[in-house]
Parts: structure tokens; C-alpha cells; sequence
């Protein structure tokens, strides 16, 4: 079995290509963002010490869950504050990746386990990936998804971009790079092609 991390930019389109090698393997998907939720929900591991750093203020109208927005809104403009939320969440996270990822083995029956996080390569997860996979698309192109899509403005877009890694750092840590800016047929074709190269490398289910 093999743990493959799938990285890009925000409006890269990940979740398009998972989507795609869940149809075209046997495989488990882990999303990071959805690990990380479970941590700050009232009952996660991070609860506790995310509304210590960040006060009250973050919780919804009920004053129990946190609110996501709020939460965002506070860390996004204090950077050192951002640091110290993700030191609480991000370990606390990957050690619930890694139960997956155990979990997925002990069952033995899946070839692929793939890790999707637009922070896998800052946060470290090559200690849990086999390798990295880029997604990609031309900036102007992922600003047009998520003004269309997310009702960003362009500026918001520009900001989120800003504290991503650049093209280039994405493409020297990663050993494939998924272009992910034309039709679902031939997203489908090029992630055919990479995995026919990692078998024909030979498989190490």
C-alpha cells in the first residue's frame, strides 16, 4: 500500500482529482482539512487549548463550537497567533492521519492511501508520504474558480495565494505534477498515465 501525499494552491482543484483516483483505484482518501475539524470540535483533542489561545470571541451563537469564520478571521490577521494554533493543531492532526493510515493497512485491501492537505509539504507530512503529488493550475485560472466558485474577491485570492508555497517549491518537493486545468477527460488520462508508471515501477501494495 502505498501513501501518497496530493498537494496544490488554494483553487487547484484537489478534491476534483481525488474525486478522480477514488474511481480509478482502490484507495482511501484522508483530507487533512476534515481531520483538523474533528480536533477543535467540542469534543476534539485541540478544543480546549484553540479557545484558550483565542478566547470566547471565535465561538458560534451557541458558545460551544467553534465558528470557523470567526475563528479564521482572528488568526489571519496575527500571524505569531496563526504559528501558535497551528503548533497545537497540526500534531494533533497528523497523529489522527496516521491512525488512519493504520487502520487502512490493517485492513489490506486498498493499493493507495492519499493524504490531501495545501500545507502537507510545510507541515512536514513527507515524514508519512511515500511522495508528493502537485496539482496545478495557472494562477489567473484558480483566481476565476474561486471568484466564481467561493465568491472570493480577487484580493482575497491574492492574500490566500501569498502564504502558499510559490509554483516552484511546490514542484521541487513533488515528484508528479497533476495539471489540472483542462476537462475531466483528460484529468482522468493523465492520472492513468502516473499510475501506470508507479506500477510499471512495480507494486508494493
Amino acid at each position: 500500500m502505498r501513501v501518497i501525499g496530493v498537494t496544490g494552491g488554494v483553487g487547484a482543484g484537489k478534491s476534483t482529482v481525488l474525486d478522480a483516483l477514488s474511481g480509478l483505484t482502490s484507495c482511501i482518501i484522508i483530507r487533512t482539512d476534515d481531520v483538523a475539524k474533528q480536533t477543535i470540535a467540542p469534543d476534539g483533542a485541540a478544543y480546549k487549548q484553540v479557545v484558550g489561545l483565542l478566547g470566547k470571541e471565535v465561538l458560534g451563537d451557541d458558545g460551544i463550537v467553534i465558528d470557523r469564520k470567526k475563528m479564521a478571521a482572528v488568526i489571519f490577521a496575527d500571524k505569531e497567533l496563526c504559528a501558535k494554533v497551528d503548533s497545537v493543531i497540526h500534531p494533533l492532526t497528523m497523529l489522527e492521519v496516521k491512525k488512519k493510515i493504520a487502520e487502512a493497512e490493517k485492513k489490506g485491501i486498498y493499493e493507495y492511501v492519499f493524504v490531501e492537505a495545501a500545507l502537507l509539504i510545510e507541515a512536514g507530512y513527507d515524514s508519512i508520504c511515500e511522495e508528493f503529488w502537485y496539482v496545478y493550475v495557472p494562477e489567473e485560472e484558480r483566481i476565476k474558480r474561486l471568484m466564481s466558485n467561493r465568491g472570493y474577491s480577487r484580493k482575497k485570492c491574492l492574500d490566500i495565494m501569498a502564504n502558499q508555497l510559490s509554483d516552484e517549491e511546490f514542484r521541487k518537493h513533488c515528484r508528479y505534477v497533476i495539471d489540472n486545468s483542462s476537462d475531466s477527460q483528460t484529468l482522468i488520462g493523465r492520472l492513468e498515465t502516473v499510475l501506470k508508471e508507479i506500477k510499471s515501477g512495480g507494486d508494493r501494495i
